[in-house]
């Protein structure tokens, strides 16, 4: 390839990633270490299909295009009069460029990051280790049969390895921590895992950053639901209400506590003093009523009693009364 037809390549490049630059407030970086093209290809049509792009290039070109889109435009650039149609600078974007480091590849989409998570990082592939290659996690050989004959058992010694001869095979005798994460996988390592036929480590896209609207937001911020969010709000509206409480502080958090404890004090005030709340008018039958929200009067078991055998009344004295004044 020619170095103008390069250049080209190149300019369309930039001209294309200042275009996404301008369209997109929302940008998720994601790293591509040991990511195959198949993965990345089935990754790419993944996205598409929830309206985002998956765009990859050259840090150097990626960096000046941010530059271009970050910064005011020079009059004597060549592209000056296609760049000036983006309107005014975006500052913001500087934080971005600082995010172009190793490989790298940018999502431009403005659907929910915790909606594309899953779908980025669940296509994952099996592979083995590599000599010099960063281990992502620690690898453990089990103890157990190796399918290695006799004639190798130098190698496993060499490695600090104890083993035994059983059924004309090495065996190993107890777990032996190879790979620690972190570290750089060695050659004799390398070569075990090999021999054994194990490959121990996945490799897949994986999210390093989301730039939003000029905040870089980390892996663990992203990982967060909605349902995450509003419980760690809940927590933190709590934790508020209690603080303010216990200082006297008046404020949104406190307020509807702060009237329910008045609340609470003018009914028990008016249940002592008899005084009429309306909001208490039926406290009084509430409180008869019997528990378990049966509001029927329980019946009440009385022993009967035998009634007592009525008895004759006496006779009343006759009385003679004298009738002459009455008339006279």
């Amino acid at each position: 390839m020619s170095s103008s037809t390069k250049k080209a390549r190149k300019n369309e490049n930039i001209k294309k990633l200042y275009d996404r630059l301008s369209k997109h407030s929302q940008i998720i970086v994601v790293n591509l270490m040991n990511v195959g093209s198949n993965q990345v290809q089935c990754i790419r049509n993944e996205v598409r299909k929830r309206r985002g792009e998956l765009l990859i290039g050259k840090n150097t070109v990626i960096r000046k295009a941010i530059a271009l889109r970050a910064n005011e435009l020079d009059k004597n650039h060549p592209e000056f009069e296609y760049f000036k149609m983006y309107g005014a600078p975006n500052p913001k974007l500087n934080e971005l460029s600082k995010q172009m480091r190793k490989k790298v590849g940018l999502i431009f989409t403005e659907t929910p990051v915790f909606e594309l998570k899953p779908v980025i990082e669940s296509n994952r592939v099996q592979t083995a280790a590599k000599v010099g290659a960063t281990s992502p996690c620690d690898v453990t050989v089990p103890a157990g049969p190796t399918g290695c004959d006799p004639s190798q058992i130098s190698f496993f010694h060499a490695l600090n390895i104890s083993t035994k001869i059983q059924k004309g095979q090495i065996e190993i005798v107890k777990d032996v921590k190879v790979c620690t994460k972190g570290q750089p996988v060695g050659n004799s390592e390398a070569t075990l895992l090999q021999k054994l036929n194990i490959k121990p480590f996945m490799y897949g896209m994986e999210i390093v950053a989301v730039y939003d609207d000029g905040s870089i937001l980390s892996p663990e911020v992203v990982a967060l639901s909605p349902n995450d969010i509003v419980e760690k709000f809940k927590r933190a509206a709590t934790n508020i209400s209690a603080i303010s409480l216990s200082l006297g502080f008046v404020n949104d958090a406190s307020v509807p506590h702060i009237v329910a404890n008045a609340f609470k004090n003018l009914a028990a005030i008016s249940l002592v003093t008899d005084y009429k709340l309306a909001a208490l008018a039926n406290v009084g039958t509430a409180a008869a009523a019997p528990k378990g929200g049966n509001t029927a009067a329980a019946p009440v078991k009385t022993e009967a009693k035998p009634e007592a055998k009525a008895k004759d009344p006496e006779p009343e004295p006759e009385e003679d009364f004298d009738m002459g004044g009455l008339f006279g």
